[in-house]
């Protein structure tokens, strides 16, 4: 027997956030919950469907002879069963005399008998669990099997996804939603192995609130946290598809840009300066208006640390951070709400 599941992206838009190697335990749970299901009422096609509502279900996984065109049509064939079964406590059992629920129009394949369980916890829809044509119909012991496993799916899909939930949490800053700086130390070190590997360059560049202690002061550590909160999601914004932003602690962030010159991350760093000064000020909740924002910034790139021996040294990671650092500590030195290019001579021990 042979299970389709979605993968990747699709994967990740249905079940919060489980993308990529994140997915597998999710993908396991739908392989195993399926195969089981299958096996115990002897079906010949199935499928597990995620969502709160007929309107929204999705195909997760499928077998059986149209699994993938199943899976690519994503919701059920026959909304009306989903809507009952949906309604139900205990499985939904239909004959063949219903429309097929899991066979295209057209189809020479025909729905002879199928169950329909409910995957939900206490009130609250999580999906539903589809098994149809075994070598006879499907008994009362039989539907029983179907509730105990769908129990069991909703079970493993819930642990499953708490998992990746408190890992999200704790990958994330609370207040901005930017990656924190665990998640920052992971992706600097594949930056720089990946620019050193490639022989090119990459930029790391340090900004820094301006004068965030004077918002503090003058209107409240409430209008503190929101001048962060935008700051975040402006750099965010300008950063967008050219660089990863994280948030540093403080009134620091980090951006790494992978692909960089001195030209081009200069030139990212100028966007993001300006473009936190554009977006930022404004009213607040629930009330006050939040002043303009400036941000000042220091830029390091792998090409220009100090070289020895005509080698890079080692600790690449720690010394952008550091020169990046010194850069930024000679732009907010110089007046702030500016751009400073490291040099070699801020890269030393």
């Amino acid at each position: 027997m042979r299970i389709h599941t979605l993968r990747g992206a699709k994967l990740e838009e249905s079940v919060l956030g489980a993308s990529c190697s994140r997915a597998r335990p999710f993908v396991r749970v739908l392989e195993e919950g399926l195969e089981a299901a299958a096996l115990g009422v002897r079906a010949s096609a199935g499928a597990i469907f995620i969502g709160e509502g007929a309107d929204v279900l999705l195909c997760v996984a499928a077998f059986g002879p149209e699994a993938k065109h199943v899976l690519e049509h994503g919701q059920p064939f026959n909304r009306a069963l989903a809507k009952r079964a949906l309604a139900r406590l205990l499985p939904l059992v239909v004959s063949g005399s219903d429309p097929d629920p899991q066979f295209r129009s057209g189809s020479s394949r025909r729905t002879k008998h199928a169950v329909i369980g409910r995957l939900h916890d206490g009130d609250q829809n999580l999906g539903l669990l589809q098994l149809i044509n075994p070598k006879g119909r499907f008994s009362e012991h039989e539907a029983q099997l179907i509730a105990g496993l769908s129990r069991y799916i909703t079970t493993s899909l819930i642990q499953t996804m708490s998992l990746r939930k408190q890992e999200l949490l704790a990958a994330h800053d609370p207040l901005t939603g930017l990656r924190n700086i665990r998640e920052l130390n992971s992706e600097l070190t594949r930056a720089v192995t990946s620019a050193r590997r490639a022989e090119r360059d990459m930029a790391l560049m340090f900004v820094d609130v301006d004068h965030l202690k004077k918002v503090n002061s003058k209107l409240g550590h409430a209008a503190g946290s929101e001048a962060l909160k935008r700051t975040g999601r402006a750099l965010d914004e300008a950063a967008a598809g050219i660089g990863s932003v994280f948030r540093f602690g403080g009134d620091e962030f980090v951006v790494v840009q992978r692909h960089a010159s001195k030209e081009s991350a200069r030139a990212l760093a100028d966007h993001l300066r300006s473009h936190v000064a554009a977006s930022t000020a404004g009213p607040m909740r629930p009330d006050g208006v939040l002043p303009k924002i400036t941000v000042s910034v220091g830029v390091a790139t792998l090409s220009g640390l100090r070289r020895r021996n005509g080698r890079p040294r080692r600790d690449l990671r720690a010394r952008l951070m550091m020169t990046a650092d010194r850069a930024l500590f000679r732009a907010k030195a110089a007046g702030r709400n500016r751009v400073v290019l490291a040099t070699g001579r801020d890269d030393r021990l």
